[in-house]
């Protein structure tokens, strides 16, 4: 290895190590708590350390320096330990699993490091050009995902969207709608600015897609932060999968907010509102949902899961809006979802329903949202809060 291949390998590692001191104190200031909110170990995991056990990798196999060697099973095992230990997001400290997971990954990262120490001794040729290659892809994937994380994926989006239609109603014309989903572990000082933002845009109704929280008090926090938003109309709101529905709906009543459980109601003349249960935890019909409204009325149906769209008759409906795939969470410049690709567990269609607008089965238009929160960390799929103007096309 040249001297300037050396010089350019140890700035690559330095620059790599300094990004991930950035993560960090982003991961401490934002969130308050390091261990105590998992936000900032699913950052390093997804946005540093895979990219990062790449990058060493490539490191181990292309260096000289035998004095080095011996500090990459330790490497391995710190890598194995925060990958691991994201995975499992338990949250509750007094979970084994919390302290068991730690020297499993530890052994297993030892392992790892071993087989690296072995094979990089062995290497020739063609063997240390490709080291070189990993070297340098794990770099550029740590610096890209990194400066994406620290800006637009960390910034939430208010995504202005019209509906045009002539099944609209002229007295609709203008009505302005505002839909939350998939909050998640959001931070309350996030959720906070969500409500204040919103508060300065004149909102006639507020519309809450589930997804809240899989922790009971969490989800209580959010609903309670939720409700200081100000609407003409009310706020209404569905389950996730997440969500366990008897205490959301308790919660949501407690707070003056309305759920829908396969059930609807007229929020205006000529305009009826509608929402499903969810699609993993029990049985959405549209049909019960939407038996309250008359032949002339703009019916707005709210569905967690965008799969129902595809699954039951929806020509009884005019507009259906979506979460739940949270834009694909981890995209190639938001085009496409490799998830979605190789995996039928989120949606059964493929990128239909990863972001935007689509379509049902037989044709009704359906807005998916990326989702409002933090799950994990997110490439190139910006949390928003929808704002939907609805317009009369005459």
């Amino acid at each position: 290895m040249s001297r300037k291949q050396k010089k350019a390998l140890w700035s690559c590692y330095v620059i790599t190590l300094l990004l991930c001191g950035a993560i960090l104190f982003w991961g401490f200031h934002s969130s308050g708590r390091f261990l105590g909110s998992g936000r900032a170990f699913r950052v390093l995991a997804f946005y540093v350390m895979i990219p990062g056990a790449t990058f060493l990798l490539g490191l181990a196999l292309g260096s000289k320096n035998a004095r080095l060697k011996w500090l990459y099973p330790f490497f391995s095992a710190a890598l194995a330990y925060l990958i691991l230990l994201t995975l499992t997001r338990f949250r509750e400290m007094g979970n084994p699993l919390h302290f068991i997971v730690p020297f499993l990954s530890a052994s297993i990262g030892i392992g790892i490091g071993m087989w690296i120490w072995n094979l990089s001794v062995k290497s020739k040729g063609k063997l240390k050009k490709l080291a070189k290659y990993a070297i340098l892809l794990g770099f550029l994937v740590a610096l890209i995902h990194i400066a994406h994380g620290l800006t637009l994926d960390d910034i939430m989006e208010y995504k202005e969207v019209t509906f045009s239609s002539p099944d609209v109603p002229q007295e609709l014309d203008g009505y302005r709608i505002a839909f939350v989903v998939d909050t998640h572990f959001i931070s309350e000082e996030r959720l906070w600015g969500v409500v204040e933002e919103l508060n300065q845009r004149d909102l006639d109704l507020l519309l809450l897609g589930g997804d809240f929280a899989a922790n009971t008090a969490w989800m209580r926090t959010s609903v309670a932060i939720l409700s200081h938003i100000e609407t003409r109309d009310g706020i209404f709101g569905v389950e996730g999968n997440h969500d366990n529905h008897r205490f959301l709906f308790q919660a949501m009543e407690e707070q003056g907010m309305t759920p829908l459980s396969n059930s609807g109601l007229h929020i205006r003349e000529n305009f009826f509102l509608a929402g499903v249960e969810d699609l993993w935890n029990r049985s959405p019909s549209i049909a019960a949902a939407i038996a309250g409204a008359e032949p002339d009325d703009f019916v707005l149906l709210l569905s967690h899961n965008p799969d129902v769209a595809m699954q039951q008759d929806t020509t009884g409906v005019h507009l259906i809006l979506s979460g739940h795939t949270h834009g694909g969470q981890i995209t190639f410049f938001g085009l496409w979802a490799p998830y979605f690709t190789v995996s039928d567990h989120i949606t059964s269609y493929g990128q239909r329903f990863r972001s935007g607008w689509a379509e049902s089965h037989d044709g009704t238009p359906v807005f998916v949202s990326n989702g409002t929160g933090e799950y994990l960390p997110r490439i190139f799929a910006r949390p928003q809060v929808i704002l939907l103007t609805l317009s009369h096309e005459g």
